[in-house]
């Protein structure tokens, strides 16, 4: 493929904003982590969520051999903790982390987390699609971090949408 085209489509898909989070994952007491904004829910009925992790990285490895994994929501202050996780090959930057009362490693004061068991792995390209179902959840809110167009930044609010409205309710309610 020519970089010219992976050059345009990276401009293109970095038009859409996302949340940022942290994903991480244990196996044989070595720890892995990495940031990535390739996270959507996918289920309510059961609660499932998917991830994008890239093939041979050690997240990967981590999550399939374990068949579990935490995926951190970053609040807006947690821009250093992103930088951190986002660095191939780097030694996994436990001081962000703190093991949780489920044995989890998830992100030191996020927004959110999400503690999941692995239902399945995909692979797509260079990367592994992996379906996990919620098994527990903490949320103790704030503003997200957001990833647009390459910078790090958080939200002004525009307009709320209107109570009972199905965007984010019931998202198969669709046209």
């Amino acid at each position: 493929m020519s970089e010219a085209l992976v050059s345009a489509f990276r401009g293109c898909v970095g038009e859409f904003a996302t949340g940022v989070t942290v994903v991480t994952a244990e196996h044989e007491e070595l720890p892995a982590g990495m940031t990535l904004n390739s996270f959507t829910s996918i289920s309510l009925e059961p609660l499932l969520v998917l991830v994008s992790l890239g093939s041979g990285s050690r997240t990967l490895h981590a999550t399939s051999a374990s068949g579990r994994f935490a995926v951190s929501i970053l609040s807006r202050g947690q821009r250093d903790v992103a930088l951190d996780f986002s660095e191939a090959g780097a030694p996994f930057p436990a001081m962000h982390v703190a093991r949780d009362h489920e044995g989890f490693l998830p992100v030191s004061g996020a927004a959110a987390v999400l503690r999941c068991h692995v239902e399945r792995i995909e692979r797509a390209g260079d990367h592994a699609l992996v379906i996990g179902e919620v098994v527990s959840i903490a949320h103790g809110g704030g503003e997200p971090l957001i990833f647009h167009r390459g910078r790090f930044g958080g939200i002004e609010l525009d307009a709320v949408v209107p109570a009972g409205h199905p965007i984010a309710i019931d998202e198969g309610a669709g046209w």
